[in-house]
């Protein structure tokens, strides 16, 4: 279940065509206003009426003494502002997930158990406030934070565009990085001092399909005190975009239903 609850966080995130790797120079990065980056950021959004994509992920959990790792194959498929469609694989099939703006439902043909609900049953999984369109913009590298209106500092760290804002959340401190050519995100980093937690997703590749920069290379870090953390490589394999998708998805029968 944890690493369910993680993958839905962070990822879970691509053959008629075959994908290109843009490997990206920015060695002469000229400094900008950050009005200008938000705006292209904003303006570069995702166009695609639907995604289909295989990724490989190699995952590793810490907890003190404890650890754990793993590696598996995850589908994913998806329907712009629709439907969030995956399926984990390890020899066999072990979850499925669907995610609709107002439902979450999963189960698993390994623990024969599964759960379904509205959009608050995966709130209350995750502890944080979040809605479809954040999942959908975490896998296509834009923002999941309401960027427009806000006043950010910059600077050019590492060739990317360093946005911080001037005035941070309550609970958590933010930043992004922002490519300098197509403006989506190559970081976002996010620390809570007070429970000394800290998320970092790194945007490491992008392909450019159809006219879209998809995010092929993601490397997820959250860590909690000195030596509980989780890590996550996802590699995408496949990627394909505006094709016919099919989103089988039922329960079957005789599967035990978990209350969370």
């Amino acid at each position: 279940m944890r690493l369910l609850k993680y993958i839905l966080i962070l990822s879970l995130f691509f053959t008629a065509c075959k994908t290109k790797q843009v490997v990206v120079e920015t060695a002469n990065v000229k400094s900008i206003p950050s009005r200008k980056i938000v705006k292209k950021h904003l303006e570069n959004a995702f166009l695609a009426n639907t995604l289909d994509s295989k990724i490989k992920v190699r995952y590793t959990n810490n907890r003190g003494d404890q650890r754990k790792r793993h590696e598996f194959t995850v589908r994913l498929r998806m329907k712009k502002d629709s439907v969030i469609w995956m399926k984990g694989t390890k020899v066999v099939t072990a979850f499925k997930v669907k995610i609709t703006p107002d439902s979450f439902s999963y189960y698993s043909p390994l623990s024969k158990e599964y759960f379904e609900g509205d959009f608050s049953l995966l709130e209350k999984m995750l502890g944080v406030q979040v809605t479809f369109s954040q999942l959908q913009d975490l896998l296509v590298g834009k923002s999941i934070f309401e960027m427009k209106g806000k006043r950010f500092s910059t600077e050019v760290v590492d060739n990317s565009y360093r946005l911080t804002p001037k005035t941070q959340a309550k609970l958590f401190d933010v930043f992004f990085k922002i490519n300098p050519n197509h403006f989506k995100l190559d970081q976002m980093f996010l620390e809570n001092s007070k429970k000394d937690q800290t998320l970092r997703i790194d945007y490491k590749a992008y392909s450019k399909l159809e006219g879209e920069y998809i995010p092929v290379k993601m490397m997820i870090n959250a860590t909690e005190g000195e030596d509980r953390y989780t890590w996550i490589d996802l590699t995408y394999r496949s990627l394909t975009l505006n094709k016919p998708v099919k989103l089988h998805y039922r329960i079957p029968s005789g599967y035990k239903r978990i209350e969370i």
